[in-house]
């Protein structure tokens, strides 16, 4: 079977685990359930049971475009209602969808979900490294390597593919995320401008 669709395999069962854990914010687990679609589709297509390269494709700019987005709010403002409130996660997942569907898909510009992508996972590392939230960050790090990775076409020898390294990387990531203590966050965040007015 083509190594690409059991590590596409791999990061299905994550996302479909992750999506299903109830005390997580719905946040974290719609971009799961983003990114666990893109996985299904991935291994159709590299299973050669169900081809569709188009659909996967279509789902993983999805998930470029609102996924790693969704995992943004969790980290920046885990007690807004976008990452906490059911419709609320919806709404930013649906317009950031539409969003890339317009640029991306229409305007042909895909630099707009790759950049987003790695502006997001930016913003992740960053404030969990700034909240000592030291698995979290090393969730996000794990994921950010893994796109530029990618991107930059590098493999592991003649076993894994660039392909490969993403599932891999985001798969471990995802599971390293879902460790983060979203009130840790928030009180690292309060301690900061604390710090700032006495200073001030």
């Amino acid at each position: 079977m083509n190594s690409l669709a059991i590590t596409d395999g791999l990061l299905l069962i994550v996302t479909a685990y992750l999506a299903l854990q109830r005390h997580l914010p719905i946040a974290l687990r719609l971009a799961c359930g983003v990114f666990g679609v893109a996985a299904l589709l991935g291994v159709l297509r590299f299973s050669g049971v169900y081809p569709l390269p188009s659909w996967h494709q279509f789902a993983s700019m999805l998930g470029a475009a609102s996924a790693f987005p969704l995992l943004a709010v969790v980290v920046l403002w885990p007690e807004s209602l976008a990452a906490r409130n059911t419709r609320f996660a919806w709404i930013v997942l649906c317009i950031t969808a539409v969003i890339g569907v317009i640029v991306v898909g229409v305007g042909q510009k895909r630099i707009y979900s790759d950049a987003l992508a790695l502006l997001s996972l930016l913003a992740v590392c960053f404030t969990l490294i700034r909240a000592r939230q030291w698995l979290g960050a090393l969730g996000g790090l794990l994921m950010l390597a893994a796109l530029v990775l990618f991107a930059l076409k590098i493999s592991a020898g003649s076993l894994l593919v660039p392909g490969d390294l993403l599932h891999i990387g985001m798969a471990a990531g995802l599971l390293l995320l879902s460790f983060v203590k979203p009130t840790e966050t928030v009180m690292a965040r309060k301690n900061d401008i604390d710090s700032l007015s006495v200073v001030n």
